[in-house]
């Protein structure tokens, strides 16, 4: 018996010694991806790359993790950042975010960003794109639902101009979707092929980015093992195949049910079909249809809402305060009916989609009247892990793409590998 456990104790000993420099590879490893930028989410749905991942990243797969932008057009008046969560005036433009209303602002995180354009120019500033780099939402479709039948859905609110081009879009991934009832069929109308929608090739190219990134980082055996496996058939076929033969939600059950008529012609009416809209993402989500999706309202300059005989640009230009403040009052009533709405849908596992989603109202400029970049109507809205809790109300010095970052972080990517333009987070402070 002494024998014996002699001759077992040095095999414990290598057997010890051998896990540890497995995990100090593994360790190296890591390191070696975290500085080359590649979001952790990227790896995480890459097949060449999940293997090599730690266990917490398989487990963060099973989680969903969703984000919506909400686009207000124009900005706000000055008074649009509460004090608190409970005491926020009838006049102010968060009055619908507060008890009197809503009631959404205890889970709101209220921000006043730079643009960094002032004036009309800067619709695609809103997702933290102009028109040279991805918008955010483009970025983070194949990256938070690689097997998710839409990549993104955009839809709008009297947000295109036929006369005016698509300059007035704040999406680079295309043109919104203007009609609910349009909306309603092309999305609950029947599911689409496995394969037809751009998911599978937007995540199979997310894929093949997150190789070149780190490439030069690896020797030429690792590069070519890992350029063996991008080839290899499972890549993408294994989770067209999981989907494929998922059971497919029961589009009739959670289809929204959307008004035979609706009027858009006043500001009222055009609040009202933006919450339209607002359903029809909600439902999305709960179908799990889509993992991203935008809503603009309204278009860079403003026209096509009409409050007091003036549309949104000749209302800041002409109306003033009297006429601007009360009709951006009416138009925030859309986001913080969209939270609430998140807040009251409960997902396939029987919880809040408020729980897995991060809601981000975002905008062009600042204070409408004056035009400025400084102090735009930014707010994220969750109670998903990874952010902070509660209510928050600051102006900050940080960009919009400061904002987007932030939000990418709590999201669990490192906005490092999004077209931020080396954006970190500033002092945001959302995560």
């Amino acid at each position: 018996m002494t024998d014996i456990k002699k001759m077992k104790e040095p095999d414990q000993k290598v057997a010890e010694a051998q896990r540890k420099d497995v995990q100090r590879s593994r360790r190296k490893f890591l390191d070696l991806v975290a500085k080359s930028g590649i979001a952790s989410s990227t790896l995480r749905f890459s097949s060449l790359l999940g293997g090599i991942m730690t266990a917490r990243y398989a487990h963060a797969q099973e989680t969903p993790k969703r984000v919506v932008y909400c686009y207000i057009h124009s900005g706000s008046p000055e008074d649009w950042r509460p004090s608190s969560a409970s005491n926020i005036s009838s006049s102010a433009s968060s009055f619908h975010y507060g008890p009197g209303s809503y009631n959404v602002a205890q889970i709101c995180h209220f921000r006043g960003v730079d643009t960094e354009v002032a004036g009309h120019g800067g619709a695609r500033q809103a997702l933290g794109g102009d028109y040279t780099r991805n918008t955010v939402d483009v970025d983070l479709g194949p990256i938070l639902g690689p097997r998710s039948y839409y990549t993104t859905i955009f839809l709008g609110s009297n947000a295109a101009d036929a006369g005016s081009g698509p300059g007035m879009i704040i999406s680079k991934g295309g043109l919104p979707i203007e009609d609910p009832k349009q909306a309603l069929g092309r999305y609950f109308g029947a599911l689409p092929e496995v394969g037809k929608d751009d998911t599978y090739k937007l995540s199979f190219e997310a894929q093949k980015r997150a190789i070149d990134s780190i490439k030069k980082k690896l020797s030429t055996e690792e590069h070519d093992r890992l350029a063996k496996h991008l080839t290899a058939i499972e890549k993408i076929e294994a989770r067209i195949a999981d989907l494929a033969n998922a059971a497919a939600p029961d589009l009739n059950a959670c289809k929204p049910t959307i008004p035979g008529t609706y009027d858009d012609s006043t500001n009222a009416g055009m609040v009202e079909h933006s919450k339209l809209q607002a359903d029809i993402i909600v439902a999305a989500f709960q179908c799990d249809l889509t993992r991203v999706a935008v809503l603009q309202i309204g278009n860079h300059n403003g026209g096509g809402w009409t409050y007091r005989g003036f549309d949104g640009h000749s209302a800041a230009h002409s109306g003033g305060a009297s006429v601007w403040n009360p009709m951006m009052r009416e138009k925030f009533e859309v986001p913080a009916y969209f939270i609430k709405k998140l807040m009251d849908t409960l997902d396939s596992d029987g919880q809040p989609l408020i729980n897995s989603t991060a809601f981000c109202q975002v905008t062009c400029f600042g204070n409408g009247l004056s035009h400025a970049s400084t102090d735009a109507p930014f707010l994220l809205a969750t109670k998903m892990p990874g952010f902070k809790s509660g209510f928050s109300s600051k102006g900050t010095a940080s960009t919009s793409r400061d904002f987007h970052a932030e939000v990418a972080k709590g999201l669990g990517i490192d906005p490092k590998g999004l077209h931020l333009g080396g954006a970190t987070g500033g002092d945001v402070g959302l995560t």
